[in-house]
């Protein structure tokens, strides 16, 4: 299209130098099937644009990112995008590429919300370029799936099965915790425990983090779908479609089990109030017996004549004896008025 930036056919491809900080490259062919690039070859077939590739860099290497800078016929803006520090997700479309920030889970045996990394793309007809500055999870897992045989019919379909893979992670995530929250909720059912403050405060944490990072993803999802360039297939579209559908889903998921940790948040709130309440009309009901036989001790401690008892030689049973019938009457008392 003329005055669009694009990834353009070049008409004489010449030799190319190996590229360093490229982690892997790949040419796919008409019927979706990879074949893995090196270095030089993958800058070869990027000019030649004779079928679409696939080429992930290592950010951390400066030679990848010399290698990005040079990178012909791609916007300025999509370059800044892809060398860029800013980690905020979000999706630009510059005539016929598009160049965005996802997040994904760093790779490791366990998914941690915590530790969730952004990679950059840039994709047009002909090519997908991504970077990264660590290990991802989602990218790892799609990797493999190629090395397996997995097939890609063009770009959009590649770009779909990254975000798919990610949301299945945030559902398996979301999942987990679930069954953290069923723990807490059983251990709250059950009288003898007071709820586990710890766990719900890690399930809580971990929901807003997953949440605030799948809620800008749903909406790039929708805006790549409303504004899509002219090479996207209807296949692809309809692709893309249900991977929409899908974060649309783990995000419903995550807002449910945001809600539901605060209403067990709420329920462990009240019971331990329910408890400490308890606890203190134990105390008071101590203080209360304890507060007339400390007054009886005071009058017989008075150094004064006329004392009852002082010359009889049960005086000290007669004191005691006073002293648990008024204890007694005060239980009365206060049963009567329904304190316990």
């Amino acid at each position: 299209m003329p005055g669009v930036s694009t990834l353009a056919s070049v008409t004489a491809a010449p030799l190319l130098p190996p590229v360093d900080g490229l982690v892997w490259g790949y040419r796919f062919n008409d019927d979706g099937r990879a074949d893995p690039l090196d270095g030089a070859a993958a800058m070869l077939e990027l000019e030649r644009q004779e079928s679409w590739v696939w080429l992930h860099f290592d950010l951390i290497d400066g030679r990848a990112r010399k290698a990005l800078a040079n990178l012909a016929h791609i916007p300025d803006e999509a370059r800044e995008l892809l060398l860029g520090v800013d980690d905020r997700q979000r999706m630009e479309t510059y005539g016929q590429v598009i160049a965005g920030v996802v997040m994904d889970f760093e790779r490791a045996d366990e998914l941690d919300p915590r530790r969730m990394l952004s990679w950059r793309f840039c994709m047009a007809p002909h090519a997908f370029i991504s970077a990264r500055r660590s290990p991802l999870q989602t990218m790892a897992e799609l990797h493999n799936a190629i090395l397996s045989g997995r097939r890609f019919p063009d770009v959009l379909h590649l770009f779909n099965g990254i975000i798919h893979s990610f949301a299945g992670a945030l559902g398996a995530a979301s999942v987990r915790m679930v069954g953290q929250l069923d723990e807490v909720e059983d251990g709250l059912l059950d009288e003898r425990d007071s709820g586990d403050f710890e766990s719900l405060g890690s399930v809580r944490r971990k929901a807003v983090q997953l949440h605030r990072q799948a809620t800008p993803l749903r909406f790039m999802l929708h805006s790549l779908l409303a504004e899509r360039p002219d090479w996207f297939t209807e296949d692809a579209a309809e692709d893309s479609a249900q991977v929409a559908h899908r974060v649309d889903s783990v995000c419903a998921d995550l807002v449910a089990l945001q809600e539901r940790a605060r209403a067990l948040q709420d329920e462990l709130n009240s019971r331990q109030t329910e408890m400490t309440n308890k606890r203190l009309m134990l105390l008071s009901i101590i203080s209360a017996v304890l507060l007339p036989p400390t007054l009886i001790s005071g009058i017989f401690g008075m150094n004064v004549d006329g004392l009852p008892f002082t010359h009889t030689p049960f005086g000290f049973l007669c004191t005691i004896g006073v002293m648990v019938f008024s204890v007694i009457g005060l239980l009365f008392v206060l049963r009567r008025m329904k304190m316990f």
